[in-house]
Parts: C-alpha cells; sequence; structure tokens
C-alpha cells in the first residue's frame, strides 16, 4: 500500500542519531557501515534489530520523520508474532490491538443497516477458546495490532543495540557502486546533503522502491486494482458494524461497493475504502454521503476526519540480490492487502536475510550464501502474490455473480434465495483462504544448497493446512517446555540468537565438545540444549520426542531464522556437523 498524499512534516530532532554531521547545506562524508537499509517500515526495522543483534554496524535512512500513522496494515500472522516474541516486540504489544470480538473475520452486506447476508469467521468461540486452538501450534495467536504500534515497537527494539543508527526524515536519492561496496547520497529535510558508504544496501523502501528502480534488472508484473480512497471518520456505529465484529464488512451494493473496517482501538475512528479513479480525492460531503449510502443510514451524523488516496499493483522482483545491493518486503514484491501477507512475509524476508549477512560482512561465510536468500523466499513471495490477486478477484467474482439476475437488491436490499445461498456458499468456499490460512503461516518450506535433507522428504502443505515435521528446511515446531526454574517456555523461545542444537540430556555432553570444537575451527557459536529430566528443560508434550526424536542420542540443528538446518545422528557426529556448517557457509568442504 502506498501512499500518494504527501503530508507536511515537522522534523523530528530525536531521529537524527548523535555524531551525526551538522545539517547545514553542501555535501558532508558520514562515516561508512557494514549495511545501509533504505526504508524504516515493518521490514527495514526488522532487519535493523536483527543487524544489530549480531553487532553489524549497520544505518538505517526513512523519509519519513517517525514511524506510520496511516490505518493500514493490521494483520499479524502467528508465524511473524513467534518472531515479534523473540524480539521483546510481542510485549510490547501486549494491550494494543483489536480483540477478537471487534475483529472476527468478514461480514457481507447489500447496506449495513439491513444485516449481513453471509460471513466467515476465524472463530466462533471465545477469545480463549481461540487462543487455545492456535496454542497447540504455536506459543503465539494471529491478532489484528495497526502497524502505526508495531512499527514503533520495532523501532524501539532497534534503537536499543550501539551498532544501529536510526536516521529518520531522511532520504536516499542515489546510490552508485565503489570498488568495496556502495555509495549513498541522501538527503534530510532541512535540505543536507551527505554520502555514506556501505559494504551492502537493503532495499525495504516498499512497492515504490527508489533503489528498485536504480539497481534492479527486471520485474513482472499483474493486475492492478485500481487507485482507493480510504477516509477515517466518526460515527455511532455501536448497535451496527461494531455489534456484529467483523475486521472488514464489505458492501455488496454496486452504488456503494467497499469496505469498512472496524472502529479503531485507540482513537475510535471507523475506516471506509472504496474505488476512485480520479485524481484529486473527492470532497467530504461526497464521502459522507457515499458512507451514509453503504449503510444505509441517510441521516446519520458522521464527521470526516483524514482521507488518503492509494493504488494497488501486482509484481514480482526477478532478481533479489544485485551484487551488493539486496530487496525485501514489498520492493521484492507487492501486491492486494487482502489476506495480509505484505508485512508479514516482508518481516519474514529479514529474518531470513539477516544470519546470512552477518555471516558473509563478518567474513565467517562465502557471499555466495546471500543468493540462498532468493531461493528459499521468493517462492513464498510468488504464493503471497498469487494468493493475494486470487483473493482480490475471486471476491470480485462472487459479487458480481451474485448480483446477476436480483433486481431487488438495490432497490429493496435483499437477495432471492438463491442468491443469498450462492453467495454465502461462495465465502464459505473461498473466503477462508484469505483468513484461516494457517498452512500458509506455518507451512513455508526452504530449497536451496544450505537445505540438506539426507533422503527425507519434506511435507506437503496448503494455504489452509498445517503438517508439522522436523525436516530440513521447515520451520522447527512449536513444543511447550519446562525450564529449571518451572517456567513453561516454547521451543520458538530458544531461537533466533544463532545456531542451537537440541540434544537429549544423557548425549548432551558428547554435543557439546563436538560444538566446541566446531566453534573453534569456524567461529559461529552453537548453543547445545539439553532436553530430559536434569537437562535445561523438560518437555510438557510426547510430541517433542515424536518431533524431535533426539533420546537415541541424535541431535537436531536448528538456524537463526528458527528453520531445521539438519538432523545429526550419532555415527556422524562431529564430522558430520563440521560438514554441516561448511555447506552453511557456503564454503568448500574438506577433510577434518
Amino acid at each position: 500500500m502506498t501512499d500518494r498524499l504527501n503530508s507536511s512534516y515537522q522534523l523530528d530532532a530525536r531521529t537524527i542519531s548523535p555524531g551525526s554531521s551538522t545539517l547545514t547545506a553542501g555535501v558532508h562524508r558520514l562515516e561508512g557501515y557494514d549495511v545501509a537499509i533504505c526504508g524504516g517500515g515493518p521490514v527495514g526495522l526488522a532487519l535493523a534489530y536483527l543487524l544489530g543483534r549480531q553487532g553489524i554496524r549497520t544505518v538505517l535512512f526513512e523519509k519519513r520523520p517517525h514511524t506510520t500513522t496511516l490505518p493500514k496494515g493490521q494483520s499479524v500472522h502467528a508465524s511473524t508474532a513467534e518472531l515479534y516474541r523473540q524480539w521483546g516486540v510481542w510485549d510490547l504489544l501486549d494491550k494494543a490491538g483489536w480483540p477478537l470480538s471487534e475483529s472476527n473475520g468478514q461480514g457481507y452486506y447489500l447496506r449495513v443497516g439491513l444485516g449481513p447476508v453471509a460471513e466467515v469467521r476465524q472463530s466462533d468461540g471465545s477469545d480463549n477458546e481461540y487462543a487455545n486452538k492456535w496454542h497447540e501450534l504455536s506459543p503465539t495467536t494471529p491478532r489484528k495490532v495497526p502497524a502505526s504500534d508495531y512499527e514503533s515497537a520495532l523501532r524501539r527494539q532497534a534503537a536499543k543495540w550501539p551498532s544501529i543508527t536510526l536516521r529518520f526524515a531522511t532520504e536516499v536519492v542515489d546510490v552508485k557502486p565503489t570498488v568495496n561496496g556502495l555509495r549513498l547520497s541522501v538527503q534530510d529535510q532541512l535540505g543536507g546533503q551527505h554520502e555514506i558508504d556501505a559494504s551492502y544496501l537493503v532495499a525495504c523502501d516498499g512497492a515504490r522502491s527508489l533503489i528498485r528502480s536504480r539497481t534492479a534488472q527486471g520485474e513482472d508484473h499483474g493486475p492492478t486494482f485500481g487507485n482507493q480512497v480510504l477516509t477515517e471518520f466518526r460515527a455511532d456505529l455501536a448497535n451496527t458494524l461494531g455489534r456484529d465484529g467483523y475486521f472488514h464488512s464489505f458492501i455488496l451494493d454496486p452504488r456503494y461497493a467497499g469496505w469498512f473496517g472496524s472502529q479503531h482501538p485507540d482513537t475510535k475512528l471507523w475506516r471506509y475504502s472504496f474505488k476512485h479513479d480520479e485524481e484529486s480525492l473527492p470532497e467530504p460531503a461526497a464521502v459522507i454521503a457515499r458512507i451514509r449510502g453503504a449503510l444505509g443510514m441517510p441521516e446519520l451524523p458522521i464527521d470526516i476526519v483524514k482521507t488518503w488516496r492509494f493504488d494497488y499493483t501486482t509484481g514480482l522482483l526477478r532478481n533479489w540480490r544485485e551484487g551488493r545491493v539486496l530487496f525485501a518486503g514489498d520492493a521484492a514484491h507487492w501486491h492486494s492487502p487482502w489476506g495480509g501477507f505484505g508485512a508479514n512475509i516482508g518481516v519474514q524476508d529479514a529474518n531470513n536475510l539477516a544470519w546470512k549477512l552477518a555471516l558473509v560482512v563478518r567474513g565467517l561465510a562465502s557471499a555466495e550464501l546471500l543468493d540462498t536468500y532468493e531461493a528459499e523466499r521468493k517462492p513464498k513471495a510468488q504464493l503471497a502474490v498469487k494468493a493475494a490477486t486470487y483473493n482480490a478477484m475471486n471476491f470480485q467474482a462472487i459479487v458480481a455473480s451474485t448480483l446477476v439476475g436480483e433486481p431487488t437488491a438495490i432497490r429493496d436490499g435483499k437477495l432471492s434465495a438463491v442468491g443469498e445461498t450462492f453467495l454465502r456458499e461462495g465465502v464459505e468456499r473461498h473466503g477462508a483462504s484469505s483468513i484461516l490460512h494457517v498452512g500458509f503461516q506455518f507451512g513455508t518450506t526452504y530449497h536451496s544448497k544450505i537445505v540438506m535433507r539426507d533422503g527425507a522428504s519434506p511435507p506437503r502443505n496448503t494455504i489452509l493446512d498445517y503438517i508439522e515435521s522436523t525436516v530440513s528446511g521447515v520451520r522447527a515446531p512449536h513444543v511447550w517446555l519446562r525450564d529449571g526454574a518451572g517456567h513453561v517456555v516454547s521451543t520458538v523461545d530458544l531461537w533466533g540468537r544463532g545456531f542451537t542444537l537440541l540434544a537429549a540430556r544423557a548425549h548432551a555432553t558428547t554435543w557439546r565438545l563436538a560444538a566446541a570444537k566446531i566453534e573453534v575451527e569456524t567461529g559461529i557459536p552453537i548453543e547445545v540444549v539439553a532436553i530430559g529430566p536434569e537437562g535445561d528443560y523438560t518437555a510438557e508434550e510426547p510430541k517433542f520426542e515424536r518431533l524431535y526424536a533426539v533420546a537415541n542420542g541424535d541431535a537436531l540443528l536448528v538456524r537463526p531464522d528458527g528453520f531445521v538446518a539438519r538432523r545429526l545422528t550419532t555415527a556422524g557426529g562431529a564430522d558430520l556437523l563440521r560438514e554441516t556448517f561448511m555447506r552453511l557457509t557456503c564454503r568448500e568442504v574438506t577433510p577434518a
């Protein structure tokens, strides 16, 4: 989603890092960095946090003076929430967002005042029942949280690392290659011109990426969905939209076609969006008339607070790495927001890229490792582009088909029995793929030169269905554990800081000796976690042994991004662990 209205901003001096050059006219050279990030949305901030945790000297540039204030990007998938939990972001969002009772799926209306004619719910039970369902698969649940909240939390966490410099109100205007990296030209909002050198640049600057326009070598485009208007307004809708509790409420009447978003938990504003092809924004009176028509409440007092204009296009970048420039998030894949895929898979792009980039920057891995980023993440982006396009176009098809041969739909606000049945069946059949995609969230499977399956086959997950597994290249599944102090944690909580080797307590000493030897040779730390009585943790669920299967002396190596690297056998031992790290760092495997 791209904001096409440039609001006037005041420079926030707190976004300028200490030690920056004086903000005066003329070009000033700033110090060099290992990594520069263009874009301070959730993807860029997530990447900054992860690189900062590794001690990588990183600078982030964002042309806005602060994180977003736009009413967008509210869907946080459980797979993304797991990362936020690891990073301390989830704790900061504990009270943020919508409760399930106010964000439960999608409702379909001819006009709101007539009541819904079809729906697809995320849950038919209570908030606790919904959470318990997800807690079989994850320590988190999908939630609706304003992007303004999670971007602010990500920024707060990223700023904690001393190696991170966040430069908001500063725009990248050019990038050129140098002998040893790249040179960026940047401009702050007081007119100061600066140049900085960086070994690598990651473009996280959205669907209209400047970096992509300057350096990319090709894009594949899909359908466009026209220009949209989104307006925030005040109105008393407690007994209609508020009572029904959908997160999105779609209007089928073609005169008022669009959708309402549920009331913001903090500002108490409602949202309404509709297609608008003109360059100029509609007059407030016209927007009010349209809202009243969609509601079927011609006398309702409405106060328009703010209106934006957006456009939605579809595309996929062909090459995600151009030398020392890499692309993530909407800079690499852009599409309809239907399904909430964009910010979620963008943050997961960062989670995949960060540990690889850190190893390369520190000289612990070959630069060839960076090629596995595209190999692993692009198929997920392809699926998201297809799914978001399908969701958007399928909705259009369902509505158009439903309204065929329904002369009373507009006049009386009623569908025939055939039309109502057709609509409900269509929504039930296809609506789940836009809100109930458990398989999409957890079922990611990576294929690349660093995925070592040793003859094993990954499960065949779908957008809706997910099968837990510990085959190399899949998400290491959630299992509840208990530590020595009696605290319950998830296996998910163990990932993220580095490579983790899970072993049975009886065999942990052997694996610790092997890991220490490899750490000396490669410089890469390996944390060995002993599972079992008198170990670091004991398993709370029998599925731990079924999935992780380490009681026989095997061990499971999990990558920093929480994906399974390889199952290590007792027969292979230290030699197999050494070979694994040679392959993970894309270095030639040599005899021990």
